[in-house]
């Protein structure tokens, strides 16, 4: 198999979308993943087309002006000159998250990489929220401690004071024991979630 064939074999069979030009601007290999990606048919385009070409067509795929077309045609001349690697996150209108990358090449054209990552996005995102939920969960359950150890204060002064009262104010002691026996059994259950509440913010 002539090397030509064994890229356009490899390329194809990534995962990702990639595209190579050249200093000419002229588009060398580019795989069918770039067109599904980027909503255009993967025969439109292709080895030979100019880089304002292919880049029109994403505009027209995407709802792009001419004007932002123009822009982005000049930002990959710009990023050629400077000669560094860039990784970025396009957002599409329809929600769907592009990570693309370029990559200069001495010669003077440039590789991109398009890899989809909404999902992984979307549950970064998910995860964040949920791991400030949980704070907040915890910050609540602190609250209610407190709460369950003034209950206990409250119920050892009652029971101070039924013991001054003495015969009068023995079932007035039996509430106060049970008022303390209650905070002691919500502190446990408090406890154990608390547990569980930082094993989760761990594990996230």
């Amino acid at each position: 198999m002539a090397a030509p064939e064994l890229l356009a074999l490899v390329m194809n069979h990534m995962r990702h979308g990639m595209l190579v030009y050249d200093a000419a601007e002229r588009i060398v290999p580019m795989n069918a993943h770039v067109g599904r990606m980027l909503g255009f048919a993967g025969s439109a385009i292709g080895p030979g087309a100019s880089l304002p070409e292919y880049l029109a067509h994403v505009g027209a795929a995407v709802g792009w002006s001419p004007d932002r077309v123009a822009g982005v045609v000049e930002n990959h001349r710009a990023w050629r000159r400077a000669g560094e690697v860039r990784h970025f996150d396009h957002h599409f209108d329809d929600g769907t998250i592009l990570e693309i990358c370029f990559t200069p090449v001495d010669q003077g054209g440039a590789i991109l990489t398009y890899v989809d990552v909404t999902h992984t996005r979307h549950l970064t995102k998910v995860s964040e929220r949920r791991e400030n939920l949980t704070r907040e969960a915890g910050t609540l359950l602190h609250r209610v401690a407190d709460i369950a150890a003034q209950k206990r204060v409250v119920a050892f002064n009652a029971r101070i004071e039924a013991a001054r009262i003495g015969e009068g104010g023995r079932a007035f002691a039996v509430v106060a024991d049970e008022i303390r026996h209650l905070s002691r059994q919500t502190s446990d259950v408090l406890h154990h979630i608390n547990h569980v509440i930082d094993e989760s913010l761990r594990l996230m």
